[in-house]
């Protein structure tokens, strides 16, 4: 009887610290996107490519990258300057292991006219943990659809 007892304590912790555990590991994975958020920022390429890990790719139209400080680099020199993120949906699987997705708006200027731009891209990440600390391990990045015209009236 007390041996039942204490397993079924142990296992009624386990059940109580899964949802806290959670909540760390979710805090955890938006500080990876402050963070990343701020290197963009600051136009430090070395800075969001240190928040992948070693073999962190990402994944956009052009195709898989994993020389990922030279893509921030062609970022930068393209005119990129800050970008607000919006997480749609974050699933923390386990402690080692984050899925999450969203939109982020791009703002910059374009190089060779000097206007000011927008865009918006959807995407894709797969975070873990590496050398203790959540990391991206892949990012896929979509452009978003510009919006749908609408129907004419007067269709023939």
């Amino acid at each position: 009887m007390k041996r039942r007892s204490l397993l079924l304590a142990l296992c009624s912790s386990a059940f109580i610290s899964a949802p806290a555990l959670a909540d760390e590991v979710k805090q955890e994975a938006e500080k990876l996107a402050v963070a990343y958020t701020d290197c963009v920022a600051k136009k430090d390429a070395a800075c969001v490519a240190a928040l992948y890990t070693k073999d962190g790719v990402q994944i956009n139209p052009g195709g898989v990258f994993s020389d990922l400080k030279t893509v921030y680099e062609n970022n930068f020199k393209n005119g990129t300057d800050h970008i607000e993120i919006r997480v749609g949906n974050m699933s923390v699987i386990n402690n080692d292991l984050v899925v999450a997705n969203g939109e982020t708006d791009i703002f910059g200027k374009d190089p060779k006219s000097g206007d000011a731009t927008k865009v918006t891209v959807f995407w894709g990440a797969i975070d873990i943990r590496e050398g203790g600390a959540l990391k991206i391990r892949q990012l896929t990045v979509g452009m978003k659809p510009p919006p749908a015209k609408e129907a004419s009236a007067e269709k023939k």
